[in-house]
Parts: structure tokens; sequence; C-alpha cells
């Protein structure tokens, strides 16, 4: 019998708060691995203080498993000033230490692998310091895994360095998300949502943050006489800080008194599948994007996906997306008006997204990590 993989896995648990599309990468990862006869699997976390991270971390009974003394985030700054204790030290004699996130991690024998999410995000919207620890993390690792072709291409392009050392391993969508929601979990998503019985909505499932371009989304579709009149709404599910609320409550409350918005926050699980199954369209206008989960979700539930016409989304949409130019308010007014008035193109264009969506499973992201680790063994 082959000899098993060893891999230890190193992220921040405290991560599973409010997770993110990096989170819900890792976690899947994390799940299917330790299911695997072909992988020995040990978890390695800073110290842990959410409850909801300590709650995961407490569901691992069955997983080999260290939680160490001082917060991962911590952990990453001192070895950026010092490169010590070496991950050996913490893990004792295994193949790969994988990192579902650009940490960056010393060794001084044990191959490194981590997950590149969205370099272009990091090189447009954040510091010039983020590029320089991305360069450290890249130049540490032995492999790195790319969630899109999009993204690989941004990644060669920043660090060509880099060139040779990649892997395409994508996002995915949760197996339920391609099972239907039951008629009681529609029904009860829409009080939920705190939306009247009848009325459709389009869907948002973003964050807050600028590049979102949500606040254009809800005047662009505030264009709309159905959004206007009340007889369609909208829902933003997603969360973000006081300054990136803000605009959005600004745009709302310029919309006028009948149009119905809502701001819930985040959803998850089976509630997110049946605010998916009961929407008329998903609607992801964001300025960029290395994958979007949301994008699989929706098609996978079978529902429109009306998308942003640059970075990833045309990788993930594929020919069931209605595409738009996101700097653009009109255009974004004119797609949605094409998807609401087509209903014979949005059918076929939903099965197609179907087909497409089936592509995008955790077990098959989770076979090409490994076959990526084995082959770089």
């Amino acid at each position: 019998m082959p000899v098993p993989l060893r891999v230890v896995m190193l992220y921040d648990m405290d991560a599973c708060h409010g997770p993110t599309g990096v989170t819900r990468h890792a976690l899947a990862q994390l799940e299917r691995l330790a299911r695997r006869d072909d992988v020995a699997l040990r978890l390695i976390s800073g110290r842990i203080t959410h409850p909801d991270g300590l709650a995961y971390w407490e569901s691992l009974n069955d997983l080999s498993r260290r939680e160490l003394p001082i917060r991962t985030r911590d952990l990453l700054r001192w070895w950026r000033i010092k490169p010590w204790p070496p991950i050996e030290w913490l893990t004792g004699p295994v193949d790969w230490i994988y990192c579902p996130a650009e940490y960056a991690v010393p060794s001084r024998g044990v191959r490194r692998a981590v997950t590149s999410h969205d370099v272009l995000q990091h090189l447009r919207f954040q510091s010039p310091k983020n590029r320089e620890l991305l360069a450290y993390a890249f130049g540490k690792a032995d492999l790195i895994l790319s969630v899109s072709h999009f993204n690989t291409r941004q990644l060669v392009e920043a660090f060509p360095d880099c060139e040779g050392r990649v892997a395409h391993v994508p996002n995915a969508a949760e197996d339920l998300f391609f099972e239907p929601a039951s008629s009681r979990e529609r029904a009860q998503v829409r009080a939920d949502l705190a939306l009247p019985a009848r009325v459709p909505y389009l869907l948002s499932v973003a964050n807050f943050q600028p590049r979102k371009n949500l606040a254009r989304l809800i005047r662009a579709v505030a264009a709309l006489p159905e959004v206007a009149s009340g007889e369609l709404a909208l829902v933003l599910l997603g969360t973000g800080a006081e300054d990136e609320a803000r605009p959005l409550r600004e745009a709302v409350a310029a919309v006028g008194r009948k149009a119905i918005i809502r701001m819930p926050g985040y959803r998850q699980g089976k509630i997110l599948r049946a605010a998916y199954a009961e929407a008329t369209a998903l609607v992801f206008p964001s300025l960029c994007e290395s994958f979007g989960i949301p994008v699989v979700e929706a098609m996978a539930q079978g529902i429109p996906a009306a998308l942003a016409d640059s970075t990833a989304l045309p990788e993930i949409g594929g020919d069931a997306g209605w595409y738009f130019d996101p700097e653009s308010q009109d255009a974004i007014t004119a797609s949605l008006r094409d998807l609401l008035d087509r209903p014979e193109k949005c059918a076929a264009r939903v099965a197609q997204g179907r087909i497409i969506a089936a592509r995008y499973r955790w077990q098959t992201a989770n076979d090409k990590l490994v076959q990526a680790l084995a082959a770089a063994r």
C-alpha cells in the first residue's frame, strides 16, 4: 500500500468567524484532506480566541492538531523578522507544510505550498508594503496553488520568478449548493431577509469593500422602474467596517422610500442556499475578483448571474453569465433589463450554468491539490 503523503496544514482558525472566500477555501480543503487515505494530515493554528474558531477547533476531535501559544498573525510577523524556529521544530518529519493563504514559513527541508487567492486585489487596492509581503511568501514557497487562470497570469506577471512553481487549484461551491432548497427553507428565508411574501429580488453576496462596487450597484438597480416602485427588491448579503457600510446606506437612502433594499448581514449554509433559490438573479459587479465563489453557488442553484465583464468573472461564469462594464452604472442597468426581459434566454443560460458549476466542486479541487503536492514531492 502506498505511503500516505505527510501534510501539515497551517492556518489561523480565528478566521472561522465571518469566513471570507479564503477561509471557505481553507476549511473545505482541510475537511477533505482529513478524510483521505492517501494523506496523513495534521493541523496547526496559532492561539484561538474567537468562539467560532474555538467551536470549529473542538469539532475536529479525530484530527491530529496543535494550537500554538501565540496568535497566528504574531507568529507570521515574527517569522518575517527572524526565520526561526523552522517549521520542522513544530511539526516533526513531514513531506509538506501547506498554507491555504499567502503565509511565509521558514523551513530547513520541508517543502512549502501556499495558495494565491487574489494577486490583483493585493496590488491594486492594498498598500505597496503588501507587494513585498507577497514576494516574500511566494519566494519561500516550493509550490504556489492558484485559484484561477486569471490569477495565475497576474501572479506570473507581477512575480516572474514564480513561473514553473504554479499549479491551478480552483475554488468551488459546497456540496449543499448542488442540492435544491426545500420549500420550507425558501419560505423561511424571506422572513429572515425581511422581504414581502411575493416580491421578487435581486441578490448580491459580497463583503462591503469598495472593490465590490456595491454603491454603484444600488444606483444601477434603482434605475429599474420595478425597483423604484417596490415591485422588485435588492438584497445585499454581506458586511463590512463602518466606513465601508456608510456609503451603501447613503446610496440606499437616496433611492426613494418605495424601493425595497435589504442589508441583513452574512448568511451561510442552508440559509444562503435558500436565498439563492428564491432570488431572481445574482448580481456580482466586483471591480477586482480572482474567482467569485458566489457565482458558482448561484449557478449550482439554477439562477441567472449578471457579472462584471472583467478580471476572473468571465472565466468562471463562461457562457452562462450576463456581462456588463462594472464601471458603468448604465451598463449594469441595461444588462439587468435584458436579463429580466428575456426569460427564454435566461433559461438557456441557467442550464449552461449548472453544467459549468459542476466543474467547481470541492472534491475535484481537493484532488487537484493532492495531485499537485504528489507531483512536486
